[in-house]
């Protein structure tokens, strides 16, 4: 490793452990977060994203979960208010899952204050700078996708707080 990947690693390590990074780009309450469960933010989302609702083949497809994971996080969503199943105008065997009122507007606030946490986050940074970061983060997004972790865990590599190996300083 060299100085300078070591130096980056430790401050994503700091970056990482900011409670105030950490609440920013975590899962929020009401969207899947603390009291939420897993899952449900990123429901809310994609029927955000598709106004006119989605069947639960549809959904689980989109987030690749089983369907009886759906329909599970789809009541706990219904029953909270925030989604609506209504019959299909096109098949009569459907079911179209869909945001409520109160659904749109929760995801309405949580929108906007996801806008707001960015701007406060990279508020001081340029438009190149900005820019500069997209692209560092998606090629690092792009070569962590194709690592082996299979084989850097075999290799003894692994985490300290796992009790799979020791730290290397």
């Amino acid at each position: 490793m060299t100085d300078e990947s070591r130096d980056l690693l430790q401050s994503f390590g700091k970056l990482m452990t900011n409670r105030m990074f950490l609440m920013a780009v975590g899962p929020h309450p009401g969207m899947g977060g603390r009291g939420g469960h897993r899952g449900q933010g990123r429901l809310l989302k994609i029927l955000a994203q598709s106004p006119d609702g989605l069947t639960n083949a549809e959904i689980a497809e989109i987030l690749d979960i089983r369907p009886s994971s759906v329909s599970a996080t789809i009541s706990r969503l219904v029953d909270a208010g925030f989604v609506e199943r209504v019959p299909s105008a096109t098949d009569k065997r459907a079911v179209i899952v869909r945001l409520s009122d109160r659904g749109r507007d929760l995801f309405a606030q949580y929108d906007e204050r996801s806008h707001e946490v960015a701007d406060q986050l990279f508020g001081g940074l340029t438009a190149a700078e900005q820019t500069q970061l997209e692209e560092l983060l998606t090629k690092l997004n792009h070569q962590i996708a194709d690592l082996d972790w299979d084989d850097f865990m075999q290799r003894g590599h692994g985490w300290p707080h796992h009790g799979m190996g020791r730290p290397r300083f």
